[in-house]
């Protein structure tokens, strides 16, 4: 497949996880890749998958935490491959492993809240501030965020994180709205329970069963299964979609709040299918 032939991305945090399923995607549909990783031998690794492959691709270091790396990250990029189509923030910040961690409203600890938003909110807008002029100056461009199903409502704990990607979403419907009559478009991808390499570091068997049933599809996500929705939005296929924020979550929140209760106590387990009771 080649829907991204003769386009130039850089993606943030594509040293694992979703975030190189989608540097090997899109390089697999043709794009040159700059992969970026906070951990620049991680970077380089999956840049060489590239070029085995038969593709083009450098890897480098980036720290999106730090201002000055951004702008360099956006300028060595075109150095390399002479333009920018696509820039994919896709790094993120979780403060898991924290020693205070994200978890009690009651002690929330402002210190957590900046650095996660330094990452994950400011890291994707600075980039974008400086990969918009060169966009601007040929009148096409895409940007995608990472955003969470975090950010779609109210939770018990991530107090910080999912402040954070609800920002994410915000930030991704204004430059959508101030620079899509320019030619740039804007996108979020929203993932949900995804079995990245971090993920699986902590999800013990019995939250894996948790994260089951909570999932309306019969297993739970792959990094490839966000790459996919991002090479697509990446792609001219997508180019009508401007300001989106595009789930792909196994139909986790699909259901209305109640849906499990009904499962769980009203409808006959022994009958796949059978009616509501009372009905």
């Amino acid at each position: 497949m080649t829907r991204l032939t003769g386009k130039t991305a850089v993606i943030t945090g594509a040293g694992s996880g979703i975030g190189r399923a989608s540097a090997l995607k899109f390089a697999a549909e043709g794009a040159a890749v700059a992969v970026t990783d906070i951990l620049g031998e991680t970077a380089e690794a999956v840049a060489e998958e590239i070029r085995a492959a038969g593709g083009r691709a450098v890897g480098f270091a980036v720290d999106v935490a730090d201002d000055l790396a951004l702008k360099d990250m956006i300028e060595r990029t075109i150095a390399e491959f002479d333009k920018l189509d696509i820039l994919f923030n896709n790094a993120v910040n979780t403060a898991a492993g924290k020693r205070k961690r994200d978890v009690d409203f009651l002690e929330f600890d402002p210190a957590v809240f900046h650095e996660i938003v330094q990452v994950n909110v400011l890291g994707g807008v600075l980039a974008s501030k400086y990969a918009l002029p060169h966009m601007l100056e040929r009148g096409d461009g895409c940007i995608l965020f990472t955003s969470s199903t975090s950010s779609l409502g109210g939770d018990v704990a991530q107090f910080s994180y999912g402040a954070s990607k609800a920002m994410v979403n915000w930030y991704v419907k204004t430059i959508a709205t101030n620079y899509g009559k320019q030619g740039i478009r804007c996108n979020a991808v929203i993932p949900g329970v995804i079995e990245t390499p971090a993920m699986k570091a902590w999800a013990s068997p019995e939250m894996h069963a948790a994260f089951m049933k909570l999932q309306n599809a019969p297993r739970l996500g792959q990094p490839e299964d966000i790459a996919n929705l991002a090479a697509y939005l990446a792609s001219d296929e997508a180019a009508f979609m401007n300001g989106g924020l595009y789930k792909c979550d196994g139909g986790m929140t699909a259901p209305l709040p109640f849906a499990q209760l009904q499962l769980d106590y009203l409808i006959p387990r022994h009958k796949p299918g059978a009616a509501f009771v009372g009905s």
